[in-house]
């Protein structure tokens, strides 16, 4: 028979084969596993139905924290946000809880005997290697975690792998339950960063965490150009957990009595960032106006201009009139070099609340600062000193508040001390979270803590 020719096809008595009967067996093993695939794909749907109503799987077969206890599966899921139904601004209502809690805690008997381990309030921790920049760790005032966790500043955005681990690691934290909220000390974040020199910017995708977040611990006059709509915050700086009243071998705000040197004290450790986050070309045309229409004396704390080819400042360190320290004096002298001048000048505009403000009030040296700064601007007033616009007015400003200083008419550290600082702070951090999240959900990213979850990036 010829290739083009009709074959006669006869059956086989022996139609199994070795060949077919594999054949069988391959065909009937994948049915089996796609089979198998979709009821536990249906499983596990099931379960993210269920979990919050306790539905458990283990993971591995070990529970992370060592304990044998299977954990939530939602552990596994990326969370939705829980919406928030009350009040955007928790402010006033934060006060009177924290009002509240002072007041059961002075009359506590555990006052009375001097645990004052048990006394409330939060705080920011220091920085720490693990959890990485930009998370903080918020803890009770003698030191113990929370379970709560803070974001300080965008995500890294120049390496890509270590902005996707900072995402994930958040969604990990929300999906266990940890509470995690924003302290907006970071410039315009979460805004949109406007220092040309920066490498931190906010990406459409950290949108969705910026709404996912529990609350705002801001600085801003207008929260809602820089916040998410139907997030609760309250106005509260990182600058105002400072304590007015430390002295210890770190460094002093309370004040020695120190004389005065310098007219005026200007903070900046140069660089491209720092001289456009202090406003460094504010800065020099002021202190040209106010040294030629005054004849003042101006000390530049952070940078060494004997070392800088600045031709705007050079005749005017030349004279006397303006002197300078460099990045590596100690903080504790740095406060001192405060104290030791009558006025502090803050020009900066994106910068949100910096402590040199506070720094100064406590040491009861007045501020002149920029009227469009970020943050900070609620230390201004009165009784602790005076906004400028520009060098068009900062004659007039400054001398204005020469002249209540010479006429006993400001008290910064008194005010500073009567409306911010650390033991308000924290009682109001503290209320802020019991008012935002609840207790509950307070006491159980305590139990978190307790646990002993652990998060490695």
């Amino acid at each position: 028979m010829g290739y083009g020719g009709r074959q006669n096809f006869k059956p086989s008595t022996a139609f199994l084969t070795p060949a077919r009967a594999f054949l069988v067996c391959a065909i009937t093993l994948v049915c089996l596993f796609y089979a198998l695939a979709t009821a536990f794909q249906g499983h596990i749907s099931g379960t993210e139905r269920s979990a919050s109503s306790g539905t458990r799987l283990r993971l591995n077969g070990l529970d992370e924290r060592g304990s044998g206890k299977e954990r939530d599966v939602s552990a596994l899921l990326q969370p939705t946000r829980e919406h928030w139904h009350g009040p955007e601004d928790l402010d006033a209502a934060a006060v009177a809880r924290a009002d509240e809690l002072n007041k059961t805690w002075m009359e506590s008997p555990d006052n009375a005997a001097g645990s004052w381990w048990l006394e409330p309030g939060f705080h920011l921790s220091f920085m720490e290697d693990n959890p990485p920049y930009p998370f903080q760790r918020i803890k009770h005032v003698d030191g113990k975690d929370t379970g709560v966790m803070a974001i300080i500043a965008p995500f890294y955005d120049l390496d890509y792998y270590k902005a996707e681990l900072a995402r994930a690691f958040f969604w990990r934290l929300k999906a266990n339950g940890h509470i995690i909220i924003i302290i907006t000390s970071y410039q315009e974040f979460p805004g949109r960063i406007e220092n040309p020199y920066d490498d931190r910017h906010t990406t459409p995708q950290d949108k969705m965490i910026h709404e996912a977040v529990d609350g705002y611990v801001h600085c801003f006059r207008d929260p809602t150009r820089f916040l998410p709509p139907g997030v609760p915050r309250i106005l509260l700086s990182e600058s105002d957990f400072h304590d007015p009243d430390r002295r210890d071998g770190g460094g002093s705000l309370v004040p020695f009595g120190l004389p005065k040197e310098y007219d005026l004290i200007y903070s900046n450790q140069g660089g491209d960032w720092n001289d456009y986050a202090r406003n460094w070309t504010l800065a020099k045309a002021s202190f040209k106006r106010l040294i030629t229409e005054l004849g003042i004396k101006v000390i530049i704390m952070g940078r060494d201009l004997t070392k800088e080819a600045d031709h705007d400042l050079s005749p005017l360190i030349s004279s006397g009139h303006i002197v300078s320290h460099g990045p590596s004096t100690p903080w504790k002298d740095f406060l001192r070099y405060i104290e030791s001048s009558r006025v502090l000048i803050a020009p900066n505009v994106h910068d949100a609340s910096p402590r040199v403000l506070v720094e100064a009030l406590s040491l009861n040296v007045p501020i002149l600062v920029n009227r469009h700064i970020l943050g900070g601007w609620k230390y201004v007033n009165g009784q602790t000193g005076a906004f400028f616009d520009s060098e068009e007015n900062v004659v007039q400003m400054f001398s204005e508040i020469r002249a209540k200083q010479d006429h006993a008419e400001l008290r910064p550290r008194q005010w500073f001390r009567e409306n911010w600082g650390k033991g308000k702070a924290t009682l109001r951090l503290q209320a802020f979270l019991e008012l935002a999240v609840g207790q509950d959900r307070l006491q159980a990213a305590q139990e978190l803590v307790k646990a002993k979850v652990t998060y490695k990036r």
